[in-house]
């Protein structure tokens, strides 16, 4: 009997511990999706635990709803607090203290599970995922495809479809638009995935869901004739499997390549750059191509940043790659070939293709030929004299004296005045490089004026290689002159 007293005052002491504070949360959730939970406190002072996270998942303060009560003068309040996180395994919402007209409150505890989601089956709905292979490899591409129907007879006020998150695979949309057609009474949509594996093993896409908003007519409510209630229905796809195998060891390209590497010239003058064009089409994972880099001694190389272009076509996932180096060498070098490894499901094997390797040969600039004044001797005339004559310059020789100096004089004058008169020509007119930048008719032509200029100055390199672009030809000139008058080059 005492056994029995014990064990009912402890549970009456647990329901008035719990009394003044309840738990409102489901009881599992759906992985990938956000799930709610709120308090529910009542009292006149209460102050709410600080809840960040459960279980290492981030706790989102949904808002707070509060209500208030006064009854024979005294006064109440009922406070409801909601939360979210978006767990992706089992966890346990833990018990919290709360502080209640100056009384400490514990929450009770509640262990949350993860609902295993199957395929909607319904008449008005239907959501299925349909991949064009389910055996693949590594980094090869797959198309997923989207299908969404429902009846046509259906008051559809909103769908709510947000965009999908595809663990362990690459992917982006390939229509802009969705299809959508009639089939059967049904109005079907359709959405196209571009899809590349990222790591091997069995890999998984949990079913994606489509939240439908309906108005239907309440039973329960006489006048429902003249309003509806909107009730919102949520549809689950299939989920899907897949087996991906790894790539050889070393490769991280799948597909059919084709890689063409040319120059523009193969002999220069010294200063003078060469254009090297990089070229890979062809169809496979062109977004995972590797920056190509050239490392050639005695020469200096400026790249810019490959172009990629991809399109999907009945061929799969087809691109062009290209880039372009602009190389400066001292001496004459050899440009070595460029290699591209990949693996060809086709052969079933690793596939190694190699581009041409160039020769450039540099003419050396002639040495400029000193000039060499020679002073003209004068004569050199000796005169005896007896010793003790003095010496005795003549009326004559002071006159061809003075006539000297000032003739010097007027000289001096003349040439310096001359200077100055040149110099101002020359701040008004252009350079000479100037004037070979305005006579450039196109890109090369410029490149070739500008490229024994590189390293004088950074601003000016900048533009240099902007020759390389698709900026307009025009304003690139005006901005490469600007910049040659204020460097005076």
């Amino acid at each position: 009997m005492k056994l029995f007293k014990s064990i009912f005052l402890f549970f009456l002491f647990q329901i008035c511990l719990y009394a003044e504070v309840v738990l409102n949360a489901p009881q599992s959730f759906v992985k990938g999706e956000p799930y709610f939970f709120e308090f529910e406190v009542e009292g006149s002072s209460i102050t709410f635990p600080k809840i960040k996270e459960i279980d290492g998942f981030v706790v989102e303060n949904q808002g707070t709803s509060k209500s208030v009560q006064i009854i024979n003068g005294d006064y109440s309040q009922k406070l409801k607090k909601r939360y979210k996180i978006v767990p992706t395994t089992a966890f346990t919402i833990p018990s919290f203290k709360f502080e209640i007209d100056g009384k400490e409150f514990f929450s009770q505890a509640k262990k949350v599970v993860l609902k295993k989601v199957t395929k909607t089956d319904s008449s008005n709905f239907d959501l299925t995922l349909i991949p064009s292979k389910t055996d693949l490899y590594v980094g090869e591409d797959m198309i997923l495809k989207l299908v969404f129907k429902y009846k046509k007879d259906l008051q559809i006020t909103n769908l709510g479809f947000e965009k999908p998150h595809f663990e362990n695979f690459w992917y982006k949309q390939v229509n802009s638009d969705n299809q959508r057609y009639e089939q059967n009474g049904y109005i079907v949509q359709e959405l196209d995935f571009l899809l590349f594996a990222q790591k091997s093993g069995e890999l998984n896409i949990n079913p994606l869901r489509v939240d439908a908003q309906l108005m239907q007519s309440d039973a329960s409510n006489p006048f429902s004739f003249f309003s509806t209630v909107p009730k919102v229905e949520k549809i689950y796809s299939n989920e899907l499997k897949f087996n991906v195998k790894p790539l050889p060891k070393g490769v991280n390209l799948i597909g059919d390549f084709d890689i063409k590497a040319s120059v523009d010239k193969t002999k220069i003058k010294q200063s003078q750059s060469i254009s090297l064009k990089l070229n890979i089409t062809g169809a496979g994972n062109f977004d995972d191509i590797e920056d190509f880099k050239l490392n050639i001694p005695n020469a200096t190389i400026y790249d810019n940043k490959p172009d990629i272009k991809t399109k999907y076509t009945n061929k799969g996932y087809e691109g062009v790659y290209s880039k372009v180096f602009s190389i400066v060498p001292e001496n004459s070098i050899e440009i070595p070939s460029i290699t591209l490894k990949y693996f060809s499901k086709k052969e079933q094997k690793v596939v190694e293709k190699r581009t041409k390797s160039f020769k450039i040969e540099v003419e050396k600039s002639k040495k400029e030929q000193k000039v060499i004044l020679q002073k003209a001797e004068k004569p050199i005339v000796k005169v005896e004299k007896d010793e003790g004559q003095k010496d005795v310059i003549s009326y004559e020789d002071k006159l061809k004296y003075f006539l000297f100096g000032i003739i010097t004089t007027l000289l001096i004058l003349g040439l310096y005045k001359f200077v100055r008169v040149q110099n101002s020509k020359k701040v008004s007119q252009d350079t000479p490089l100037g004037k070979l930048v305005k006579k450039a008719k196109n890109r090369t032509e410029l490149m070739k004026v500008l490229v024994p200029y590189l390293k004088k100055d950074s601003v000016l390199d900048e533009l240099i290689f902007e020759c390389e672009s698709d900026k307009d030809f025009k304003i690139l000139k005006k901005e490469i002159l600007k910049r040659l008058k204020e460097i005076k080059i």
